[in-house]
């Protein structure tokens, strides 16, 4: 009778909480520079911005752009003549409003959030990529934002601070999930120290 192959356990940079599968191989190394991880480190959690980073980013613009779309069509219905015809202001409208929208989703994917059992990372940045990593032991606040807005959308913003500043060391904005992701922060927190 054949036996079953032996299971080989997870990588050790994966870890694997108590209601949570493992960090997948090709989500980690899509989301994390193979270099930024430390020897024997565990990675607690992984995640990015909300979804509704890319509306709530881009809405007030693009309601901005419409509005004067319509106020320009209108001030060339009035002038006798134009250069312009109201299907090339709306086309105009339009490329300004998707050209927002990737935007906003170039600095979602931009935007990734790593708890480690000894750090907090945060990289962020399209063009100047920046790359804050906050030590565990040296973390003395957090602190959790949730307007009404964001808590329409289940979301909210998290401020994390060393004693050596007076602001936050790094910021994890618009996160899915706050309440359990900040327990999960300060319990990694406490643990380290």
């Amino acid at each position: 009778m054949p036996t079953a192959a032996p299971q080989t356990p997870p990588h050790p940079t994966h870890a694997q909480a108590e209601d949570s599968a493992p960090i997948s191989p090709a989500y980690l190394a899509a989301g994390v520079p193979h270099e930024l991880l430390h020897g024997d480190e565990i990675i607690l959690l992984l995640t990015k911005p909300s979804l509704w980073f890319l509306l709530l980013t881009t809405f007030r613009f693009c309601l901005t752009t419409v509005l004067l779309g319509v106020i320009a069509v209108r001030l060339l219905a009035m002038a006798s003549t134009t250069y312009l015809s109201p299907t090339a202001v709306a086309a105009i409208t339009v490329v300004i409003c998707l050209g927002r929208l990737v935007w906003a989703i170039l600095v979602w994917t931009s935007h990734v959030y790593m708890l480690t059992d000894r750090r907090i990372v945060t990289i962020k940045g399209v063009i100047n990529v920046t790359l804050v990593q906050t030590n565990l032991r040296k973390v003395q606040r957090t602190e959790l934002y949730r307007p009404w807005l964001f808590r329409i959308f289940g979301i909210g913003s998290l401020g994390i601070a060393t004693a050596a500043t007076t602001s936050f060391d790094a910021t994890w904005v618009m996160i899915a999930r706050p309440l359990a992701t900040h327990e999960q922060i300060v319990a990694a927190i406490h643990k380290s120290q």
